[in-house]
C-alpha cells in the first residue's frame, strides 16, 4: 500500500466518531475558527497598501478640488502662462507660431502640440486661460489614470495603482502647483506614461504603431521626450518583440521626420532653432549637478525611492529604460540655466511608477534576483514576503508627508486679485496705444491691445551663447524704442526690460509713482512661479505727465470684466518688428 494511502487509513481509524447527540454538548464543541481565519486574511501588507491607496486618493481629490476652484481665474496663475495665451491667440489668428525673436513676440522654446490642442479647445470655448488650463487638467487626470492602471496591471493590486498615482499627485504643491497651469508639462507626462503603457503591453502591429505615435506625440509636446523615445525603442529592440520594435520605430521616425521638415520649412528654420538649438546654447549650472539629487529629488520623494531597495520586483526592461530616460530628461534640463520646478515632473513620474511596482505581491526583484541564483527560490520567496510590508510602509509614509504639506488656500487667487486685475485692464484700455507689459503680455490681450514679447521667453533667447536669436531681438527692440512705438512700458521692477537698448532713458523716462500703489503688495501676484506684478511705468520722454498717466492706468477701483465671453476682448497683435 502506498505511504500516503496508509497515513490516511491510520488517521481515519484513530479519529473518534462524534455522535449526533454529542454535537449539542457545549463542552464537546471545538473552538470556532472562522473568526481567526478572517483575521489572518487581513495581512499587514494588505493593510498598509490600503492605507497608501487611501492617502493617494486624498492627494488626487485635493488636487482636483484646488484645480477646479481656480480653473476660470482670468489672469495668470504662473509667470509664463500669459505667453501660452499669446501663442494660442496666434494660432487662432492664422499667424506663425515660430518666428524670429522680436520685441513683439518670442515663442516658448517647445514643440507645438500643446498649443495646437489648446487652440482647438479655445476655438470652442473662447480665448481665455480656461481652455488652456482645461487641457492641462484633463491631461494630468489622464496621467494619473494611466499610471495607476499600468501599476495595477503589473502588480495585480488596485491599491498599488492608486498609491502610485497618488504619489505623483502628491507632488502638486512641492512643484509650485504646476499640474493645472497653462503650460506644456501635464500633457507631456500624460503622453509619456501612455507611451510606456503602450510599449509594455503591445502585442500586434497596431499596438506597435500606437506606441510609436504616442512617443512621437510626447516629443511634439516637449522635445525632452526624445530621450524616452530612443530609450524605449532600444529596449524593445533588445527584447523578444524585435519585429514590433521596428514597426514602432518606423512610426516614431516618420512623425518626427515629417513634422520637423514641415515646421522647419514653414518657419524658415526658426522651429529648429527653438526646439533643437536653443537649450544647447544655455550655460550649465554646475551647482545643480548635485542639487538635483540633494535638494530636488530626495527631499521630495526620498522615502518612496527607498521603497525600491527592499521591495523592488523584476521591472520589465521597457519600463526600466523609460523611467531612466524620464529621470535623465529632468536632470539634463535642471542642470542648464533656466531650469524650474516643472522640469522635475518627468523624474517624479518615474519614481512614482517604480515605487508602485515595488508594492507587488510577486516575489523577486532587482535586489533579490541575485539571491534567486545563489540560494534558490525558497530564500527569494521568504525575502519578498518580509520586505513587502516595509515597501508599502515607506510609500504610505511618503504620501503622508506630501499630503501634510498641502496648503490649498495658498494656491487660490482671491477676489482682491481679480479686482486689481480688472482695474488695471480698465486703465490700460482707457490709456490706449501700444502698452508693453513684458512680464505679462496677456494683459494686453485682455485689454484688446497688441501684445509684446514675454520677458521669460525673451530671456531664454538672450542668455543663449549663440548670437542669431540675440541679435534679432536686440535690433528689434532698438528700432521700437527709437521710434517710440510704445505709448507706455510697464515693468515689475525698476530696471529696464532685458534686451532693450542701453539708451532707453534717451527715449523713455521712468515715473517715480508706481501702479496699484494703494493695493497691498501680496495682491495680484502669481500663485506659482516667481512673484511680481506690473508696478513701474515708463513714458516717452517729453510726453504726458507721470501723475496723470498713473492715475489713468490705475483705472477705476470698481472696474470689472468687460463684456464678452470670459471678459476677454482680443485684438490681433501687430508691430512685431
Amino acid at each position: 500500500m502506498p505511504g500516503a494511502a496508509r497515513v490516511r487509513l491510520m488517521l481515519s481509524v484513530s479519529l473518534p466518531v462524534t455522535h449526533r447527540a454529542d454535537r449539542t454538548d457545549p463542552a464537546a464543541t471545538p473552538p470556532a475558527r472562522p473568526r481567526v481565519a478572517s483575521w489572518r486574511r487581513w495581512d499587514p501588507p494588505r493593510a498598509v497598501r490600503l492605507a497608501a491607496a487611501l492617502l493617494g486618493l486624498a492627494a488626487i481629490a485635493t488636487y482636483l478640488v484646488t484645480a477646479l476652484m481656480r480653473l476660470g481665474y482670468p489672469f495668470p496663475l504662473e509667470y509664463l502662462e500669459s505667453n501660452s495665451l499669446v501663442e494660442v491667440q496666434r494660432i487662432l489668428a492664422g499667424r506663425p507660431l515660430y518666428a524670429a525673436p522680436a520685441v513683439g513676440y518670442v515663442p516658448d522654446g517647445y514643440s507645438p502640440l500643446y498649443f495646437a490642442t489648446s487652440a482647438a479647445a479655445a476655438s470652442v470655448l473662447g480665448l481665455s486661460y480656461l481652455p488652456l488650463r482645461l487641457v492641462s487638467l484633463v491631461s494630468s487626470l489622464a496621467c494619473f489614470a494611466v499610471l495607476g492602471r499600468l501599476v495595477q496591471r503589473e502588480t495585480a493590486s488596485a491599491a498599488a495603482g492608486m498609491a502610485s498615482a497618488g504619489l505623483l499627485a502628491g507632488t502638486y504643491f512641492v512643484t509650485g502647483t504646476w499640474f493645472d497651469v497653462a503650460r506644456v508639462d501635464s500633457l507631456f507626462i500624460a503622453l509619456s506614461v501612455a507611451a510606456l503603457y503602450a510599449a509594455r503591453w503591445m502585442r500586434r502591429t497596431r499596438g506597435a504603431v500606437a506606441a510609436g505615435l504616442l512617443l512621437a506625440a510626447a516629443f511634439l509636446t516637449k522635445q525632452n521626450g526624445l530621450a524616452e523615445g530612443v530609450a524605449v525603442l532600444t529596449a524593445l529592440a533588445a527584447g523578444p518583440r524585435r519585429r514590433l520594435a521596428g514597426t514602432a520605430a518606423l512610426a516614431y521616425g516618420a512623425v518626427l521626420g515629417i513634422s520637423t521638415l514641415a515646421l522647419g520649412l514653414a518657419s524658415r528654420g526658426w522651429y529648429v532653432y527653438y526646439v533643437f538649438v536653443l537649450m544647447t546654447e544655455h550655460t550649465l549650472n554646475h551647482a545643480a549637478f548635485g542639487q538635483f539629487w540633494t535638494m530636488r529629488l530626495l527631499p521630495v520623494l526620498g522615502l518612496a525611492g527607498c521603497a525600491l531597495i527592499p521591495g523592488a520586483r523584476r521591472i520589465p526592461l521597457v519600463l526600466a529604460a523609460g523611467c531612466s530616460a524620464l529621470i535623465v530628461e529632468s536632470y539634463a534640463t535642471l542642470v542648464h540655466s533656466g531650469g524650474e520646478a516643472n522640469d522635475l515632473l518627468p523624474a517624479y513620474l518615474a519614481v512614482a511608477l517604480l515605487a508602485g511596482l515595488a508594492l507587488s505581491d510577486q516575489p523577486g526583484g532587482l535586489v533579490s534576483a541575485g539571491v534567486d541564483r545563489l540560494a534558490g527560490t525558497r530564500i527569494a520567496g521568504w525575502r519578498a514576503g518580509q520586505v513587502r510590508p516595509w515597501a508599502a510602509a515607506l510609500v504610505a509614509a511618503q504620501l503622508a508627508v506630501l499630503v501634510n504639506g498641502f496648503h490649498p488656500g495658498r494656491a487660490l487667487p482671491t477676489s482682491a486679485d481679480r479686482a486689481a486685475g480688472w482695474r488695471l485692464i480698465a486703465g490700460m484700455r482707457a490709456f490706449g496705444g501700444a502698452i508693453a507689459v513684458p512680464s505679462d503680455p496677456g494683459l494686453d490681450l485682455l485689454a484688446g491691445l497688441p501684445a509684446v514679447a514675454h520677458q521669460g521667453a525673451a530671456d531664454d533667447v538672450l542668455r543663449a551663447s549663440g548670437t542669431t536669436g540675440t541679435a534679432s531681438f536686440r535690433s528689434s527692440a532698438a528700432r521700437a524704442v527709437a521710434a517710440r512705438r510704445f505709448s507706455a512700458i510697464v515693468t515689475d521692477n525698476a530696471s529696464p526690460p532685458d534686451g532693450f537698448p542701453r539708451d532707453l532713458t534717451r527715449h523713455y523716462r521712468r515715473c517715480p509713482q508706481t501702479l496699484l500703489a494703494g493695493v497691498p503688495p501680496a495682491v495680484f501676484q502669481a500663485v506659482a512661479g516667481p512673484p511680481g506684478r506690473p508696478a513701474y511705468l515708463w513714458l516717452p520722454a517729453g510726453g504726458a505727465s507721470c501723475a496723470a498717466a498713473v492715475r489713468a492706468l490705475d483705472g477705476a477701483a470698481a472696474a470689472g470684466p468687460p463684456p464678452g465671453p470670459d471678459g476677454l476682448a482680443v485684438q490681433e497683435a501687430r508691430h512685431e518688428r
